[in-house]
């Protein structure tokens, strides 16, 4: 093993450990699905940003392990939320919480994983207070993109759907690294606070690339159903696509209708269609800017930010090449 990989999968082991000591009370009937979900906690982004952050930044084993856990729960916890909106069925390979185990219990999993990430946070000797402070405007601000991206229902025009792009996916990007800053006191000064600025423009920036680079995989290949069109969500293309498209009056009249028999049709039309190209265009010049803004933070976060902007652009590329991220 690579002593690259060592070094990233000792914390994601400390990570595990740290969920098994916290669980839920054993006699609570929470446990079997914490224990169910935590199975397979995914690849812990959020969770290895805030540990990459604090390790860059010198924060001490224990704060760093908190406040990475406490982001990564947080992000869980809206995972198992939405999945009970969306009325998915499975999440990373097994059923979902909601489908396994019922809403009653998702919708109790999920605020359990809140009040533990504010619990973790608050560990925090000298920064609880900051701490949890951030947390709460990161899941404020991702419940109001969240809600924005589900009710919304006419077709959103681009300035909205950055708006509820970056609203749903930067903020739980931000706080990770945010977080890691404020407890090594980054944001003392003024010169800080303006670096830290660029901070929440770079990772909107790749918030941005993200949820663009799903998007275009929501329509293309048009041999599977598209769920934004199906659902009338928020997508990049579909605004392209009514702002610029060959037949955009007669696609915006069936939009606005609850008739999806010719979703197939307008899926094939959009996925044929020069938007697509133009969505492709957006998403690289979106990463270009965020590795423009990289060299303007702390010296400290500059590799782990490069580390953010290379990991969205590998998934942009993988996903682009038709293969499965």
């Amino acid at each position: 093993m690579s002593p690259t990989k060592a070094h990233q999968i000792q914390p994601l082991r400390a990570l595990d450990a740290l969920y098994q000591r916290e669980m839920p009370h054993p006699d609570s009937s929470l446990t079997q699905a914490a224990s169910y979900h935590f199975k397979n906690p995914g690849k812990s982004f959020r969770a290895q940003l805030a540990l990459s952050s604090g390790s860059a930044l010198g924060l001490n084993e224990q704060d760093n392990l908190h406040w990475a856990a406490a982001c990564e729960l947080l992000h869980n916890a809206s995972l198992i939320h939405d999945d009970i909106s969306d009325a998915s069925t499975h999440r990373r390979g097994q059923e979902s919480i909601h489908e396994h185990f019922g809403s009653d219990m998702a919708l109790c999993l999920g605020d359990w994983m809140v009040a533990k990430a504010f619990e973790l946070a608050a560990r925090n000797s000298l920064y609880g207070g900051p701490l949890s402070a951030l947390l709460a405007q990161a899941m404020q601000e991702t419940c109001s993109g969240q809600i924005s991206d589900i009710t919304q229902r006419q077709c959103a025009a681009l300035k909205d759907w950055q708006r509820i792009a970056k609203g749903k996916t930067a903020p739980l990007l931000i706080a990770p690294i945010k977080g890691a800053a404020l407890a090594a006191g980054l944001n003392h000064n003024s010169q800080s606070n303006e670096t830290l600025g660029e901070l929440d423009k770079m990772v909107g920036l790749c918030g941005l690339a993200y949820q663009g680079r799903n998007d275009i995989d929501d329509i293309i290949p048009s041999s599977h159903r598209s769920s934004d069109l199906d659902g009338r969500k928020p997508n990049l293309v579909i605004s392209l696509f009514t702002q610029q498209g060959f037949g955009r009056e007669d696609f915006n009249a069936w939009y606005q209708s609850e008739d999806n028999t010719q979703l197939a049709h307008w899926q094939r039309r959009i996925a044929s269609s020069d938007v697509i190209l133009e969505a492709n265009q957006s998403v690289d010049y979106w990463l270009i800017q965020a590795e423009q803004l990289v060299n303007t933070l702390p010296i400290q976060l500059q590799p782990v930010a490069h580390g953010l902007v290379s990991s969205v652009k590998q998934k942009a590329i993988i996903k682009h090449q038709g293969q499965i991220a």
